[in-house]
Formats: C-alpha cells, structure tokens, sequence
C-alpha cells in the first residue's frame, strides 16, 4: 500500500479540495475511515453516457488541448438536467476542469475540426436533457494540455447519477459530500507531440479499475 494511505491530514486536505484521483483509490477505499464505494447496480436512474476516444488538438499557434466527443442519453423515466462536471488529472500534477481557459475561438475550431453537427457547444449543452435516444445530445469537453510530457490521464466525470455519499474529513471533522462519478483511465502512447490527433484509447488495465467512484 502506497505511504500515502498513512497520512490521514494529507488524505482529509485531498477529500476538502476534491483530489481523490485514481492513484488514491485503492488506499483510500482501505483506510480505516472505510471510503465509500458505488453499488455495483444503481438503486436510483442513472443517465447514459457514452465517451469516445480522448484525442489531442494541435492550434495554428502550437497550443495544445485534450478534447473528448461524447454522447448522453436520458433513460431515466423523467427529464433530467444535464450540467456536467469533467475533472482530468494528469501523471504530471495538473488539475484541469472542462472549458476552464479554453478560449472560445479554441472551442469553436475544435468543433469545426470534428466537423460532426451533432456536437452542441457547452453553453447550450447544459439544461434540460428530454427522454429518450431520439433526445439524445453529443457533446465536447476541453481541456488545456498545459504539459505534453504525460503519461496518463484520469476523467472523473461527474452529473450522471444523483446518488452521494458523506463522509468526515479525517484532518477536521467536517462532513464532506461526495458525488457518484464516472472514472476513466488513460493510458498516452509515446510522444503526446507525435499523436496528430490520434486516438488516446483507455489503460489495459482499466477493466480491473472500480469504474464508478465517490468524489
């Protein structure tokens, strides 16, 4: 077990600022203050969420973002509201949120360079998300690549399920929530640089990864 596991303050600090990242899972899921886990069926309706490859996108400039295509679909019994939280963590440190300093000139020519009509930009994205695949919506998330020499990505996607879990915060005893997200592992072949927009598939072992976490 890593020695992270063994500092209750360091893991209380990652729970307060939400930097449980699937390097920490295992430990925390171990510890004696018994993190919680996802059910492996969901007792509440949950939406679908189908993501395709991560990919890189390389700008006239020579800026760099991460960007992933999905498609969501509301199954759930009742219209639901779609405003969703996509957190990627890289092996070098970064915390990136989706859309946090992507300019929107950026976003628009990732969009044309998809070129798929189906994609919705964020702003009109999130809302009211209708029953059915015939209301179905495909979306883009973004992210800045502030470092290229990475290795793995992590997504912790978060706006699915509306189940939660509390927990104490080991460093100061307050409740913290937790929400029921979605992680995804990815493992970067070689040179990020080289990729040209490449599929960036999922880590061989992702199979044996808990695949819904708290966070």
């Amino acid at each position: 077990m890593s020695s992270l596991c063994a500092i209750p303050s360091l893991l209380g600090s990652l729970l307060t600022r939400g930097l449980v990242a699937g390097v920490l899972m295992s430990c925390v899921a171990a510890s004696a203050h018994g993190y919680p886990r996802p059910a492996a069926a969901s007792s509440r309706p949950e939406l679908d969420f189908k993501p395709a490859a991560m990919r890189l996108y390389t700008t006239a400039t020579g800026d760099t973002y991460w960007y992933l295509v999905y498609d969501v679909v509301n199954r759930t019994g009742q219209d639901r509201t779609w405003a969703p939280v996509m957190t990627l963590y890289t092996d070098r440190g970064h915390v990136l949120r989706d859309g946090d300093s992507v300019p929107r000139t950026v976003a628009a020519n990732v969009m044309s360079h998809v070129g798929d009509p189906l994609i919705e930009p964020k702003s009109t994205l999130i809302g009211r998300l209708r029953q059915g695949e015939g209301h179905a919506k495909r979306g883009i998330a973004i992210w800045p690549a502030t470092r290229l020499d990475v290795n793995e990505l992590r997504l912790f996607v978060e706006g699915m399920s509306p189940e939660t879990a509390v927990v104490t915060n080991p460093a100061t005893g307050d409740a913290v929530t937790l929400r029921k997200n979605l992680f995804l592992h990815y493992l970067v072949p070689g040179d990020p640089s080289a990729l040209r927009d490449r599929a960036v598939e999922l880590h061989p072992g992702y199979g044996a990864e808990a695949h819904w976490i708290f966070r």
